[in-house]
């Protein structure tokens, strides 16, 4: 059993792994009575249809024993209105159907209400859960059959079968 800290979340500590859109630090492009319109805040450049989806989490479990990546696609991931927890873990051998994220590498980050994260191609990563109670997040993914066919069984066991707990 591995114990990882809790990392904070800034488009420096999270580009290994994708890009951090913080909405409230981004510059007002329109506005008009009662709204203010930040627009373009970044760019998703899909070769197929997008779906949207919206995942209700629990807390964060005791223990992570599994994650997922997408090698072809790039996933985004916008926080409602409560702090998540996810884990994240480096792209790599991306063209390796037996790769496994490591538990030497992995790292949790806590998503503010808000935030919005876009998951690189190939990065493993865990389901967002809630940091207390419960939360609600939505994600937009490339609806395509990806280059490592894992969409069947995405979830893939850390290397040596190690289980991963957060410090919160």
């Amino acid at each position: 059993m591995k114990h990882i800290p809790v990392t904070e979340l800034t488009k420096e500590s999270f580009a290994p792994y994708g890009r951090v859109v913080f909405p409230y630090r981004n510059t007002i492009t329109k506005a008009g009575e009662g709204w203010k319109c930040c627009s373009p805040m970044d760019f998703v450049l899909p070769d197929a249809p997008m779906g949207i989806g919206v995942v209700y989490s629990e807390e964060l479990p005791e223990k992570i024993t599994a994650m997922e990546r997408h090698v072809s696609r790039e996933e985004v991931l916008w926080a409602a209105k409560e702090d998540l927890i996810m884990l994240a873990d480096i792209p790599a051998f991306l063209g390796s159907f037996t790769a496994k994220p490591n538990p030497e590498t992995v790292k949790a980050f806590r998503i503010p209400a808000g935030t919005v994260i876009i998951i690189g191609r190939g990065a493993w990563h865990s389901p967002a859960f809630a940091v207390k109670g419960t939360a609600t997040y939505y994600f937009m993914v490339e609806q395509k059959k990806d280059f490592i066919d894992q969409d069947e069984n995405p979830w893939i066991p850390f290397e040596g079968e190690e289980e991963i707990v957060v410090d919160r």
